[in-house]
């Protein structure tokens, strides 16, 4: 059986969304993280994942680390229905997640971290700021796209969708006032995370 290794409150939290759409059954291994003794130190995780992060998975033999691929490898394995039919249908899915990877997520994270989750002596708004100014050019291309299509996968939500969801999700759980800016992509990552697997996931996590 598959088995997840990594906290919920983590971006393994994406692995087990992707999980609960496909109907992909797994073996849960809490791993802590950003604690004194964190289980992610430990010399047995580290002989899985030399990052000492999360998620790792453990498929059959087959080990792998980082969330994107790890979704996409299962998606295409276990026949996922958010699986693309067709080539033009894989290169948004893969346009996409290197989109919300690279372009979008460090600077969400910045943003996050520094006006939301550190204690505010720990803040730094420079940084903060700065982050907001990366940003937000990023999430405008995300909303002028919403703008013309349902569906960052084409007309109905498929993987692309899935994978700009499940990194934008601590948007939304976390009350961005940045999604206020954003009508169409705020609605559309709503409606994401107010989907039954979704939900399912989010009971894991919250």
């Amino acid at each position: 059986m598959l088995k997840l290794y990594g906290q919920y409150r983590s971006r393994a939290f994406r692995v087990a969304w992707l999980c609960k759409e496909s109907s992909i059954p797994y073996e849960h291994h809490n791993v802590s993280i950003n604690v004194e003794g964190a289980t992610c130190k430990e010399p047995w995780y580290a002989a899985l994942n030399p990052n000492k992060r999360v998620p790792t998975i453990d498929d059959d033999g087959l080990v792998m680390w980082e969330s994107a691929a790890i979704n996409l490898y299962l998606a295409e394995k276990y026949k996922s229905p958010l699986w693309p039919k067709d080539w033009a249908s894989k290169s948004r899915a893969l346009q996409w997640a290197f989109y919300i990877a690279n372009d979008v997520e460090p600077s969400m994270i910045t943003l996050q971290r520094h006006r939301h989750l550190l204690p505010p002596e720990k803040r730094d708004e420079k940084l903060a700021a700065q982050a907001e100014q990366d940003i937000l050019p990023k999430m405008q291309v995300m909303e002028e796209y919403l703008a013309k299509n349902p569906f960052f996968a084409g007309k109905e939500w498929g993987l692309a969708d899935f994978m700009v969801a499940s990194v934008t999700y601590s948007m939304w759980i976390n009350k961005f006032p940045l999604l206020e800016k954003f009508p169409k992509f705020k609605a559309w990552l709503t409606a994401s995370v107010e989907r039954p697997a979704a939900k399912e996931a989010r009971k894991l996590r919250e």
